[in-house]
């Protein structure tokens, strides 16, 4: 009984994504050497997005380009020897939709939107293969918070156009009329 009255109030756990409306196909438009190109299509798929086959097809693109990995020595000791280390990776990103049916475009002007993970870590000269075991690790988990924001960042762009409802409807009719009350949990 409660669990009806709170899906029926609206209530939704937080970090997860409704979908009131079909939100479309997207197309992921990844350059050849992005590395997290698949994770990315899997996450959008995770998060209730229908993947197209071709730009053509889609009702949303979504580019990203421009992926860099780097480290650099964040600080040393007094005889020079590093000290710490900065990890970071980072991918430009930029969102088309179509507009009144006509097909998907990116916003002409519209600057890209970059989106970075950075972490740290110690390194010891005296540990190397449980140093470089701890940056492959650090490594795995930022690719995994880059594609998650990649994700929550889209959602959020596309939010005024997912979240539209009519105003004199109250958001449970809606869901009942729409019959998609679906909610994906976006963590990983």
């Amino acid at each position: 009984m409660i669990t009806l009255c709170l899906a029926a109030c609206g209530f939704h756990p937080r970090g997860s994504v409704t979908r009131q409306t079909d939100l479309g196909s997207i197309y992921i438009d990844a350059a050849r050497n992005l590395s997290i190109a698949e994770a990315v299509r899997s996450a959008m798929r995770d998060a209730a997005f229908t993947l197209a086959p071709n730009r053509d097809r889609a009702d949303i693109l979504l580019r990203l380009t421009n992926e860099e990995q780097k480290e650099r020595v964040v600080s040393v000791q007094s005889n020079g020897r590093v000290n710490e280390l900065e990890l970071s990776h980072a991918v430009n990103m930029l969102i088309g939709e179509s507009i009144d049916g006509a097909p998907p475009v990116y916003p002409s002007g519209q600057a890209f939107n970059r989106v970075e993970v950075n972490r740290e870590y110690t390194y010891d000269e005296t540990g190397v293969l449980g140093k470089e075991n701890e940056a492959r690790i650090l490594r795995s988990e930022m690719e995994d918070e880059l594609v998650r924001q990649i994700v929550l960042r889209t959602v959020a762009s596309l939010a005024p156009s997912i979240s539209a409802l009519p105003i004199n409807q109250p958001r449970w009719q809606s869901a009942a009329l729409h019959g998609s009350n679906i909610s994906h949990n976006l963590s990983y």
